[in-house]
């Protein structure tokens, strides 16, 4: 079985670990990948929506995982790549399969992880929930800073995009009151940074 990432727990204290599974999300050509993947979702927020607006989802996640390869092949740039790109569309399956519509990459670029250079994927994504949608971020981060890769990423909302007629006004200022995208991107990447 392989071992789960390390995690900032200190960092997951007011969120609330929702999974912790092992998947083979590619087995092919001779090589197997197999992942141990743990998700949290932020209690505290979804909480607060529903008691302020009546509204009851989980808004933010986050997730991490450790891949390994067999047989452990050598880490070259091609197999950085190939696992990179497997990963950023199983990522985006996720999102979809969480509940959020029209998942589409927007960016890719690198982001240093300790002594590692991750590559970072974010996404567009929406999220609708009883006549509200939501803009959301997703992010995820790749990288290999031993033999056994590292993802690590997640989600949160930006902004209101729209609303049905059925929706007031004082549910959608108190909705957007309680969203703060720089905060959530900064904590995802803290997160991000904090996994091992």
């Amino acid at each position: 079985m392989v071992a789960p990432p390390a995690v900032p727990g200190e960092r997951l204290s007011d969120w609330r670990q929702v999974s912790d599974t092992s998947e083979t999300p590619f087995d092919a050509g001779g090589l197997t990948v197999t992942a141990r993947i743990l998700v949290y979702e932020d209690d505290r927020l979804r909480e607060a929506v529903r008691e302020q607006v009546g509204l009851d989802r989980s808004w933010r996640f986050f997730l991490a995982a450790r891949l390994e390869l067999a047989p452990s092949p050598p880490v070259t740039g091609a197999l950085r790549g190939l696992v990179a790109s497997r990963a950023s569309r199983g990522f985006a399956t996720r999102l979809a399969d969480r509940g959020f519509d029209d998942v589409e990459q927007a960016e890719r670029r690198s982001l240093r992880v300790g002594d590692a250079d991750a590559r970072l994927f974010r996404y567009d994504t929406r999220c609708r929930i009883d006549g509200v949608t939501l803009d959301v971020d997703g992010w995820l981060a790749v990288w290999v800073p031993d033999r056994a890769f590292r993802l690590a990423g997640g989600a949160y909302p930006t902004a209101v995009a729209d609303t049905d007629r059925s929706v007031t006004d004082g549910v959608v200022d108190a909705l957007e009151s309680r969203l703060d995208p720089q905060a959530f991107r900064a904590e995802l990447f803290e997160l991000i940074r904090g996994t091992g």
